[in-house]
C-alpha cells in the first residue's frame, strides 16, 4: 500500500468529482482511477460503489472508513515531514460578504482544513462596506465579495458568478409591490439599486432587512418581492413557495480580494485556486 494511492482516494472522497480530484492532484483521470484500485486491491475491500445512476460513486461502508482513516494518516505524514522545523502557528483571516457566506464559504472551509489542518482559522461576516473597511485596516487576509465598490486597491481576482433575481410566493408587480431588499451597504443593495434606477421603478415600499435569511421569510409570507441569489432559494423555488419574477435576471461575479502585501501571500494563492475549481 502506499501514500499516494490514499491521498489520491481521499481527495476523491472529498471531491466527490473524478475531474476535480484528477486537476487538483495534478494527474490524469485513468489515473485517479488506477490508485484507487490499487488500493481496493491492497486492502481487499471494495472502497466506491458506482451502480447510483444519480451520482458518479458513492462511498462503501468500508470506504466511508478508509476516508476518515486516510485523513488521519496524511495529516501524520505531513506533521512527521515537518518534525524537524520550528513551525510558526498560521492565523487566516477570511472576511465574507452575508452572500458569499451562504453560497460558497462553507466548502470552502472544509477544503481549508483538508489542506492545512493546522491553520487557524477566524472568519468575519459583515456587509460589503464593512469588508473593505477591515481589508483597508490590514484586519483580513482574505475577502470574498459580491460588489466591486472600494476594492480597486487590492489584488482582486474573478472566482465564480451568482445569479440575482426577484422572488415572491406569488404574481407581483415591482411597480406597486412593496420590495424586500438588504441594507445600504450591501453589495446585494448596490446591485438591486442601480436595477432600480436603470429600470425607472419607483417602488411603493422598501422594507430593508439585515439578512437574507429573513428577506426570504418575509417573501415567504406575501409581505413583498425578496432580491436575492438564486442559489439561496432553489429549494423553496422548487417546491412552489417562491416564484422568480421574469425576465428579470442580474448576473454578477465573485470577487477574492487580498492585500498585495499579506505575509500569508502563498496559501492565500493557493486558496483562489482552489475556490476558482468549483
Amino acid at each position: 500500500m502506499e501514500l499516494t494511492w490514499i491521498r489520491t482516494f481521499v481527495t476523491l472522497a472529498h471531491f466527490q468529482h473524478f475531474t476535480k480530484t484528477s486537476e487538483f492532484l495534478n494527474m490524469s483521470q485513468p489515473t485517479v482511477s488506477i490508485h484507487v484500485k490499487k488500493l481496493e486491491e491492497s486492502l481487499g475491500v471494495k472502497l466506491i460503489d458506482r451502480s447510483s445512476t444519480r451520482v458518479p460513486f458513492t462511498l462503501t461502508p468500508a470506504g466511508e472508513k478508509v476516508f476518515a482513516d486516510g485523513q488521519k494518516m496524511i495529516e501524520l505524514w505531513k506533521s512527521m515531514e515537518h518534525a524537524g522545523e520550528e513551525r510558526e502557528e498560521v492565523m487566516l483571516k477570511i472576511g465574507s460578504t452575508h452572500t458569499v457566506s451562504a453560497a460558497l464559504l462553507p466548502d470552502f472551509i472544509k477544503k481549508i482544513k483538508m489542506l492545512h489542518p493546522h491553520v487557524r482559522l477566524k472568519i468575519e461576516i459583515h456587509n460589503h462596506d464593512r469588508i473593505v473597511e477591515l481589508l483597508e485596516n490590514q484586519e483580513l487576509d482574505l475577502a470574498i465579495v459580491e460588489g466591486t465598490k472600494g476594492i480597486e486597491p487590492f489584488q482582486t481576482e474573478v472566482i465564480s458568478r451568482d445569479e440575482l433575481r426577484f422572488f415572491a410566493n406569488r404574481g407581483m408587480n415591482l411597480h406597486t409591490s412593496p420590495l424586500i431588499l438588504r441594507e445600504k451597504g450591501s453589495g446585494t443593495r448596490d446591485y438591486a439599486d442601480q436595477f432600480i434606477k436603470s429600470e425607472q421603478i419607483t417602488p411603493a415600499e422598501i422594507i430593508e432587512a439585515g439578512s437574507h435569511h429573513l428577506i426570504k421569510q418575509l417573501a415567504l409570507r406575501g409581505l413583498g418581492i425578496a432580491f436575492l441569489s438564486s442559489s439561496m432559494v432553489k429549494d423553496e423555488v422548487a417546491a412552489g413557495k417562491l416564484l422568480p419574477l421574469d425576465p428579470y435576471v442580474i448576473h454578477r461575479p465573485f470577487f477574492a480580494v487580498c492585500p498585495a502585501d499579506s505575509p500569508a501571500g502563498s496559501v492565500i494563492r493557493e486558496l483562489i485556486g482552489v475556490l476558482k475549481e468549483d
